[in-house]
């Protein structure tokens, strides 16, 4: 009988075991299939302008923006795309739906754009960054940097981020992605909540995914202070704008947005040099304006 006993108690721990580890497992692949990132909400602000009918007339928003980038010491001219459409999506396969799916809900797609030649190559980096329209969660992010040396990217989904970096000592990671963080790739569309909203006064910020050397995959927190900017001169023109001031020490990150909703970004400045001009912005279909001709509707300035 002793023996008996001593075998359903070791059985017992036995599958207790294999259930934590299990457990352990699951929670560290994260759930792949989830919708919204789970985690602690974002601080609330202002949701207006992603839930209004403007997003739902079949077009983007297209801005085109003369950009200035520090890179080897240097400050190199080109040029930078903030693109912003609302999107159906499919939670089964983390993608655009084409069809209606169970459970499915709307996302607001920010494809953040950026070419700068440099010498005799180029950068091409670009971030597309899902949130869910109508809680504004992040849901997935995607970005990638490549020139003549190679290419690095990153994806989150289902709370995971990978990254890939062909410099020594990245090589390929996978860790959590941290609950509250909003990704900098993001904050042109993300930062609009608190243009009229309530202002949190600090932020969780994960640095900008968009670079060939990844930065150190870890989120940053940032004061937080808005202000009236006054008229904004752009080279679209001018118009009344509302700063959304971040800052860390001796690091900071500005945004500059339109007062008046849907706040299209006006002008970013950072503290390295990075600066974005508004150029051009409107909304179109761009997807079908990939015809030779079609260019022309781009400012000199950003072709």
């Amino acid at each position: 009988m002793k023996m008996f006993l001593k075998s359903i108690a070791a059985f017992v721990f036995l599958a207790l075991v294999i259930w934590a580890i299990r457990s352990d497992s699951l929670e560290e692949r994260g759930n792949l299939g989830a919708a919204p990132l789970a985690g602690a909400a974002v601080p609330a602000g202002d949701p207006a302008w992603r839930r209004a009918p403007l997003w739902d007339d079949g077009k983007s928003e297209f801005c085109a923006y003369e950009a200035t980038w520090p890179r080897y010491g240097h400050r190199f001219e080109g040029r930078a795309l903030l693109v912003l459409v609302k999107e159906p999506w499919a939670p089964d396969l983390n993608v655009k739906a084409d069809n209606p799916r169970p459970g499915g809900f709307e996302v607001l797609k920010l494809n953040h754009v950026r070419d700068v030649p440099t010498g005799i190559y180029s950068y091409h980096q670009m971030a597309s960054v899902y949130s869910h329209r109508e809680s504004g969660a992040l849901v997935k992010l995607a970005a990638t940097s490549a020139e003549a040396c190679g290419i690095s990217g990153a994806e989150m989904v289902g709370g995971r981020l990978a990254t890939r970096s062909y410099f020594d000592g990245q090589g390929d990671r996978s860790l959590p992605w941290p609950a509250e963080a909003l990704p900098e790739d993001g904050l042109p569309a993300a930062l609009r909540d608190y243009v009229t909203g309530p202002v949190p006064d600090h932020l969780s910020v994960f640095p900008s995914l968009m670079a060939s050397r990844l930065p150190e995959l870890a989120p940053s927190i940032y004061k937080v202070e808005r202000r009236a900017a006054g008229e904004v001169e752009t080279p679209a023109g001018a118009s009344p704008g509302v700063e959304i001031r971040l800052t860390r020490g001796k690091s900071w990150l500005s945004y500059t947005f339109e007062a008046e909703a849907p706040h299209r970004l006006l002008r970013l400045q950072s503290h390295d040099g990075t600066e974005y001009r508004l150029a051009k912005c409107d909304r179109i279909a761009y997807w079908q304006m990939h015809n030779p001709g079609d260019e022309s509707w781009l400012p000199e300035s950003t072709r």
